[in-house]
């Protein structure tokens, strides 16, 4: 069916595919994820600003989940469901690959934080000039409200909490994300651009701006780039999966065991970028 109307050998069609998939997801899931908040928390729309009640705290996790699942997560299996017979080999997470490229980027990662840390520092001091005042503050306001919507997700009441968040912040999210950026729309770039350098850095940006952040916006951005290339060297997805769940999870184990560190946490929520 594919094949006949010519989707496979158009990326124009597959992106346009793909979009009005994640559009279509993304309202559904939010919607059953928001029904399912006030049904258990009692919470409506009108209260989801006040963090200070633990009920919209819960309340969010839970939206944050199914939005998470309904955007990053089902679109990329539905599409290549329809792109292949092989959904698996599609996405290419049909192969683990060698043992010893998981400890390979386990020690990339590793070695790369302090790097990370000092870009996220450098680019969150970048002043603007005058004539882009007003952009500058809507980007600080932004900023603002997902530290702000961070910390309430990274408060941690006993080791039941800290698996749901790490689920929320971290799995969900490596899994998700690279599915959906590296698994689909890198691979549409590529096409597209018949250049696989041009469409690792083409993905790479989109997945920093999406998360609406300019202050993370550059080391995100390399973030993304770095695990592009982990994944057309590999030609298993499942690297740049656990380079990006380090990268989150490894925050979430440093709060949990030392909450003093908050104020330096680098997680972005999705919902509120």
């Amino acid at each position: 069916m594919v094949s006949k109307i010519g989707i496979d050998k158009n990326p124009f069609l597959q992106l346009f595919l793909f979009i009005a998939l994640v559009t279509v997801s993304t309202i559904v899931f939010v919607l059953i994820g928001t029904l399912l908040t006030i049904a258990l928390y009692g919470t409506n729309l009108n209260s989801f600003q006040d963090y200070s009640s633990q009920n919209t705290i819960e309340g969010l996790k839970l939206i944050q989940l199914f939005s998470s699942i309904g955007i990053f997560i089902i679109p990329p299996i539905i599409f290549t469901r329809v792109m292949s017979k092989k959904p698996l080999a599609k996405l290419q997470l049909h192969q683990l690959g060698k043992p010893v490229n998981y400890v390979l980027i386990i020690m990339l990662m590793l070695v790369a934080m302090p790097f990370m840390s000092w870009l996220i520092e450098w680019n969150a001091n970048i002043v603007f000039p005058d004539f882009l005042h007003g952009v500058e503050l809507w980007m600080k306001q932004k900023e603002t409200q997902a530290a702000d919507l961070t910390k309430v997700f990274l408060t941690f009441n006993g080791t039941a909490s800290f698996i749901y968040i790490m689920i929320i912040v971290a799995v969900v999210p490596a899994l998700g994300e690279e599915l959906l950026f590296r698994g689909v729309l890198q691979k549409i770039f590529i096409q597209w651009t018949k250049n696989p350098h041009w469409g690792i850095w083409i993905t790479a940006f989109i997945f920093s701006a999406i998360h609406v952040q300019f202050y993370g916006f550059l080391p995100r951005m390399l973030l993304g780039a770095l695990f592009g290339y982990l994944f057309l060297w590999s030609k298993s997805l499942w690297l740049p999966i656990l380079g990006h769940f380090i990268n989150n999870g490894t925050v979430v184990v440093t709060i949990y065991l030392y909450p003093e560190s908050m104020n330096n946490a680098d997680v972005t929520i999705f919902d509120e970028s």
